[in-house]
């Protein structure tokens, strides 16, 4: 399904009392920004990357995260999909993909968002924004690769845009 997306961080996506095992595949923009913003920690210490906050999808917030992504050396897309050690395991983690995630972000219209600092720094440098499926996401990934977006349209799946804080920043 994904070997033409390389698998570019597999980790533990964390809501509330919710998590689940992940994988993301690299589908457009900087490549880099995954290493700057997403925990690289060996797969067993692995730090959770926890969302924190919400950001309601408000025509005015989406169209805010689609200006950051005019450049393709501004922003990273990814698909982040259920990963496990095993079938069972694979399947409890796409349950708690769905529920704990995608389930709990479409009821509040909303999408997880993570500040990222810069090292040394309190302040945030980089949000990465977890979307659910949704119309803004949808339209992410088909502009970024049609084929993708037709296997991925009926998988629990979330679609993960990295974006500079500052949007004039280089």
């Amino acid at each position: 399904l994904f070997q033409r997306f390389p698998v570019m961080w597999r980790g533990q996506l964390a809501l509330k009392n919710d998590s689940s095992f992940v994988q993301m595949h690299f589908v457009s923009g900087n490549q880099g920004l995954v290493k700057l913003t997403l925990p690289q920690i060996s797969p067993m210490d692995q730090v959770p990357l926890r969302i924190a906050q919400r950001m309601r999808m408000e025509q005015s917030q989406l169209e805010g995260v689609s200006k950051r992504m005019q450049m393709d050396s501004d922003y990273c897309l990814l698909i982040a999909v259920p990963c496990g050690r095993d079938p069972m395991d694979i399947s409890q983690q796409t349950k708690g993909l769905t529920e704990g995630f995608i389930q709990y972000l479409q009821q509040k219209q909303a999408a997880g968002i993570v500040n990222i600092p810069m090292p040394g720094s309190q302040q945030p440098a980089y949000v990465v924004h977890i979307f659910p499926p949704c119309e803004f996401s949808h339209e992410a990934v088909l502009r970024a690769n049609p084929p993708l977006f037709d296997q991925i349209r009926d998988s629990p799946h979330v679609v993960i845009i990295i974006v500079h804080c500052d949007a004039s920043h280089p």
